[in-house]
This record gives C-alpha cells, sequence and structure tokens, in this order.
C-alpha cells in the first residue's frame, strides 16, 4: 500500500518491489477486505489516488512500517546464527584505540546486533551477564570460560602540564612524588586492594569512584596518576599531559590484558574473539 502511493501506480511498485502486477492487486484487494475499507481510487486509464481512508492507513503504514522491517531483519539475523545482543565488558584503563576501531567494525559487519557496553569495574562477579571480557588480568580466573592474553598495559607516571611535577628536571624519586596527592580508582571488580597498594607512590591518595571523574581530574591538575601509555600519548601529544620521568624498577610497569569470552557465542561475537586473537600478542588458553 505505501509503495502503491509513493509510486503512483501499481505498475511501478510492482517493478520496485520485484513481483507481479497480478501479485501487487491482489495484496492491495486482500488488505482492503480485511480492513473493510476502500484504500485506494480506481480509474481507467488514471494514476490511483488515495481514498481519505486510504490516506489514515498510509500515515499509520509509515510509522509500522520500519518495525515490521526490523522483525523481518531480525528474524534473518537469528535464522543465520547471528545473535539478536553482546554484552562487551572493557575496562576502561584498556579501552584502546585498535578495540575501539573493532567494535566499529563489528557495527559494520553485524549492523543487527545490539552492542551493550560494561565498565569493567561495575562487575560484582563473573557470573555477571556478559559475553566477552577485556581488562587487566585478574589473576584469579573461573573454570569454563576461555581467555587468551591479547595485549599489555604500559604504565606511565603523567601530570597534568600545570601540575608542580611537570617543572620538575630529570629522572624522578620516589621522594619527589610522596609530596603530592596521587588520584587512584577506588576499590573495584579488577581494582582489587592489592592492585590499589601496586600502584601506590604516595601516601595523599585522592579516590575517585568513576574513570571520567579521574581523567578530568588529572587533567585538571589536582594530582598525578599512573595512566595507561595507550591512552596517555594523544593527550601527552596535545600537551594536555605531561609523561614524568620515572624509573619503576624491578617491579616493571606492564600488566597483561586478558579477553574472557563464553562458549557460547553467535557469529558477531565469534567473529570478535578471532578479530582479537588475530592481534601479535595474544596467546589462546582455556580455563577447565
Amino acid at each position: 500500500m505505501v509503495t502503491v502511493a509513493e509510486q503512483g501506480s501499481f505498475s511501478s511498485a510492482a517493478r520496485l518491489l520485484g513481483v507481479s502486477n497480478s501479485a501487487v492487486n491482489k495484496t492491495i484487494q486482500s488488505l482492503e477486505e480485511d480492513l473493510e475499507l476502500s484504500l485506494f481510487v480506481r480509474q481507467h486509464g488514471k494514476r490511483p489516488t488515495l481514498t481519505d481512508a486510504g490516506k489514515a492507513m498510509y500515515f499509520q503504514g509509515l510509522d509500522i512500517l520500519p518495525k515490521l522491517i526490523r522483525m523481518e531483519q531480525h528474524a534473518l539475523t537469528l535464522s543465520q546464527g547471528i545473535e539478536s545482543s553482546l554484552n562487551i565488558v572493557v575496562h576502561p584503563y584498556t579501552l584502546y584505540p585498535q578495540y575501539s576501531q573493532l567494535f566499529r567494525q563489528l557495527t559494520e559487519r553485524f549492523p543487527d546486533v545490539e552492542l551493550n557496553f560494561i565498565d569493567g569495574e561495575s562487575l560484582s562477579s563473573y557470573e555477571d551477564d556478559f559475553n566477552i571480557l577485556i581488562g587487566p588480568t585478574k589473576h584469579h580466573l573461573p573454570r569454563g570460560i576461555e581467555f587468551a592474553t591479547i595485549d599489555e598495559l604500559e604504565w606511565r607516571m603523567v601530570c597534568a602540564a600545570t601540575h608542580p611535577l611537570a617543572a620538575k628536571s630529570g629522572w624522578l624519586e620516589l621522594e619527589d612524588l610522596e609530596q603530592h596527592p596521587q588520584l587512584l580508582l577506588t576499590e573495584g571488580f579488577n581494582t582489587s586492594a592489592e592492585y590499589r597498594e601496586a600502584m601506590r607512590y604516595s601516601p595523599q591518595l585522592i579516590n575517585v569512584d568513576r574513570f571520567y571523574q579521574f581523567r578530568e581530574l588529572l587533567l585538571e591538575g589536582v594530582g598525578f596518576a599512573l595512566y595507561p601509555a595507550q591512552l596517555a600519548k594523544p593527550l601527552c601529544q596535545a600537551g594536555a599531559l605531561v609523561d614524568l620521568a620515572f624509573d619503576f624498577g624491578p617491579i616493571g610497569n606492564r600488566w597483561p590484558i586478558e579477553m574472557l569470552w563464553r562458549k557460547q557465542l553467535g557469529k558477531a561475537g565469534e567473529w570478535l574473539v578471532e578479530q582479537l586473537l588475530s592481534m601479535p600478542a595474544a596467546r589462546s588458553s582455556e580455563l577447565t
């Protein structure tokens, strides 16, 4: 009905829809019988026009049609083994540009899959509803979930360009850091008490609950912080942050980044896992 009204003829609608003229005629006739309404004024040699009732149905059709098309696409997606949605957990420390690019490719390749992104610190346990998780290693992992080390988190000691530490020349000592407050995420799913202690370089802590707050306070010069190198690089290049010269010593400044995924994935989830595993650092394993 919508296509006939917009094309101005039954034959034009038939060509656009890839069906016969008679199929269009029969469909319109059946619709009129079901609705008990006359939708089109038909006069030999003239273009069909909508009746008043047809105009009312046409505008309702414009509202309904996208939903019907969406239902058909969703049904096709499910029949092809593509999941309707994916719950992806990403820790803010590891939301690297290369992962964001993969997520964009995922939406382009599987446009009908609903993506739900979850902050890695908001999880309560591995029993939470997620399909794929990307974040710093926790070392203690559950059974029945596959995992791989896909990259590493390199820590950099940074501060805002306006922070007093930015004016220091040469290598910083621990005593230099102890004179200033340090920003640190509060304890969460990944940021355990042990992790917080390992990341602590000052007796003066400013505990921050959300990463966006952490980032804004850091940029404002409220305190110095450990920050992932991949996320710090563009901010340092723009002059917003200063990469401080600090020797982490034998404890090192690199942590593994792991991906965990459940075995019951559809084609979209499987594609994403394959792409992440194809990165050079990926080493696949399974928790048994």
